[in-house]
């Protein structure tokens, strides 16, 4: 018989509560700490410890103390995402060796010479690109910032913020609707007061060496350039690439959709932005996509027009955001579209769109040798800070209405079948 004569309280982290066994001599009894001195102690009702039982108490302690040594908390992935009533929570990031890892759909990666983490990308198996480069908010001390006043002008220093939230819900809303498929997802995870992922090598005082550099050339060269575009082209000839952003509150429009083109241009008659010896559609970010679709819509058709054949995205994106408004009594507004060719406010891009959307424009010219039947097209998108920050089911919800606009004129402009 075991003599035990102490007190122990043992504290069970993973449903919050302090058990205190209350031990005497050749007996324990287990006592919540809320009734303790209020159970009756009668020596009928205290079972005698043997050797026999210590094998089954050790491993009931170990069962229900997540505390103890024996047992270690699940792992939790390090982009997890705060909201408690999010779908989708992505995978910790496995090490991504260049030139040999082959991409599982589903699967996030990080580049195995570089911190982890800090750039990351979800594989898919859809002709889709999605960027995340402002949603980041992790300052490693070992990255300098960036100063606010940069070659003689002030830089924007500020994150998006939930655009990393937002994203995940896109990829849920993209999973539902097509039973499981994965866009192509990248992510930026450091913060904009240390690099901007939508400026070129060096701009804006982005950093070029160390751990800054690395991830700016993870994020651009290696899963934008070197993994997801080929995928996309191996698999499918064609895709469509998203730069998610955020945009403040009452600027324009509440959702913006940027092709690279200023809101001056867009100010412009049909008329000039179809001729202009075509410099227009040259440098916008579907440039290719116009050259492709010319027999069928010119081109302000593409931005603008309301056609059964080739609604303009934007308008596309309001039909939906029409039906959310009349749910939550909103007054969402997308732009550019049919209805608003009056001159507006629009943001029309930066780096990511020129790189990655084969645009003739500001020193960059098709940087990845795009033909008229292999090629990326995309745009900017930027969303307001009330639909991402304000209320996470609205949020959802716009996930949603942009994964079916998006899908509707991925088939009505030859990406995928017709739906």
């Amino acid at each position: 018989m075991i003599h035990l004569q102490n007190r122990m309280s043992i504290i069970n982290s993973g449903i919050d509560r302090t058990i205190i066994l209350l031990v005497h001599k050749n007996n324990t009894l287990p006592i919540d700490r809320r009734t303790e001195g209020k159970l009756p102690m009668k020596k009928t009702h205290i079972p005698v410890i043997r050797k026999t039982h210590i094998k089954w108490m050790a491993l009931l302690l170990c069962v229900n103390v997540m505390s103890m040594s024996c047992m270690q908390p699940p792992k939790k992935s390090r982009l997890q995402t705060k909201d408690q009533n999010h779908a989708f929570v992505l995978p910790e990031a496995s090490p991504f060796t260049i030139g040999k890892t082959v991409p599982v759909p589903g699967k996030l990666y990080s580049i195995d010479t570089s911190k982890s983490g800090d750039v990351v990308y979800l594989a898919g198996n859809l002709p889709l690109i999605i960027s995340v480069p402002h949603g980041g908010e992790r300052v490693p001390s070992d990255i300098p910032d960036r100063k606010g006043f940069c070659d003689g002008m002030v830089i924007n220093r500020n994150n998006d913020v939930k655009t990393i939230e937002l994203a995940y819900d896109i990829i849920n809303a993209i999973r539902e609707k097509t039973h499981g498929k994965y866009p192509h997802v990248i992510i930026n995870t450091l913060s904009r007061t240390q690099i901007d992922q939508n400026r070129g090598w060096g701009v804006d005082c982005n950093p070029i060496t160390g751990r800054g550099g690395q991830a700016w050339k993870d994020f651009h060269e290696h899963f934008i350039g070197d993994v997801a575009v080929p995928e996309v082209l191996k698999t499918n000839h064609t895709g469509l690439f998203i730069d998610l952003h955020g945009k403040p509150d009452n600027y324009g429009a509440d959702i913006m959709v940027g092709y690279n083109l200023t809101a001056t241009d867009l100010s412009n008659p049909d008329s000039k932005l179809n001729t202009s010896a075509k410099a227009y559609a040259e440098k916008s970010s579907i440039r290719f996509l116009s050259k492709k679709l010319h027999a069928e819509t010119d081109f302000a058709g593409l931005l603008r027009g309301k056609s059964s054949i080739h609604e303009n995205f934007g308008s596309l994106l309001q039909d939906g955001m029409d039906e959310l408004n009349r749910t939550h009594k909103k007054k969402y507004s997308v732009s550019p579209r049919h209805d608003l060719k009056s001159p507006i406010l629009n943001l029309s891009g930066g780096y990511n769109i020129q790189a990655f959307c084969g645009v003739r424009d500001d020193g960059i010219d098709n940087e990845y040798g795009y033909t008229d039947s292999r090629f990326i097209s995309g745009f900017q998108l930027e969303v307001c800070r009330e639909i991402r920050t304000k209320n996470p089911q609205i949020r959802m919800e716009f996930a949603r209405k942009l994964a079916d606009a998006v899908f509707i004129f991925m088939s009505r402009i030859g990406i995928i079948e017709r739906v």
